[in-house]
């Protein structure tokens, strides 16, 4: 009889250790209860997982029951934090301004159309009160149309577009207006042009055209029209830290 009811018993242990339940007592048929935690049986001994750490094991013949404890249901892990909602793309109209500062110096005489040259936005861009596009964001120019002297009555011209805007990890395609330079080889016949066109905002030199809202130089006072670089030479220089203005001909959609 007590072969048949250990074997039973080890069958049940055998299970109950498959289903990964706990106990909290032995009983041995000497009347003793052992605590601790279940954790595992075979056809011969109860392992036990005692609270002081240690291992105890019973022969199966000695057991004369195992009483388990419910086990809570482990609590499930918190779901991942979702990710941070990236801010939507803004379009920046046409017609926008963006003001660049060359960080290279561009030698007309030297130069061939395509050129490209470094730059920087000098002014943020914003739109509703926020910058759509940040100060020092890097700006590729290029020279569309060259002209050195000899081909213009002893006078350099230089046609300049900005390509491209990066900022962010990310490059943005732009179309904008032509800005137009010239050297002084027409003398004081271009000074009294930028005298009558720009008024006391004008900077004796080369002047520039061409596109609308066509810059370069800075602007003073309450000049309208064309702004002028001062070169005061027939070779055309534009050095570093030269301000351009661009104007935007088409939409361009960024990330801010």
């Amino acid at each position: 009889m007590h072969t048949y009811c250990s074997r039973v018993l080890v069958v049940m242990l055998v299970i109950l250790a498959g289903t990964a339940v706990s106990a909290d007592r032995v009983r041995l048929r000497s009347g003793k209860v052992i605590e601790g935690t279940f954790t595992g049986a075979d056809s011969s001994t109860v392992r036990l997982l005692l609270a002081n750490g240690s291992r105890a094991e019973f022969p199966v013949a000695d057991v004369a029951g195992v009483e388990f404890t419910e086990r809570a249901a482990p609590k499930p892990p918190p779901p991942p934090p979702s990710p941070a909602r990236a801010p939507a793309p803004i379009t920046v109209p046409a017609k926008t301004m963006v003001n660049v500062r060359l960080t290279e110096a561009i030698d007309v005489d030297a130069t061939k159309a395509g050129a490209v040259f470094r730059a920087l936005v000098d002014d943020p861009v914003m739109l509703d009160g926020k910058v759509v596009i940040p100060r020092s964001a890097a700006v590729a120019v290029q020279a569309v149309r060259v002209e050195q002297s000899g081909k213009m009555k002893g006078s350099d011209k230089i046609s300049l577009k900005a390509n491209s805007i990066s900022f962010g990890g990310n490059t943005y395609e732009v179309v904008t207006d032509y800005v137009e330079a010239k050297g002084s080889g027409e003398g004081k016949r271009t000074a009294r042009k930028v005298g009558g066109g720009a008024g006391l905002g004008a900077i004796v030199g080369g002047i520039a055209g061409g596109g609308s809202g066509a810059a370069i130089g800075a602007a003073v006072g309450g000049a309208t029209g064309a702004v002028v670089a001062s070169q005061g030479q027939e070779h055309l220089q534009l050095p570093a830290e030269t301000r351009l203005q661009f104007q935007l001909n088409a939409a361009v959609t960024v990330k801010p």
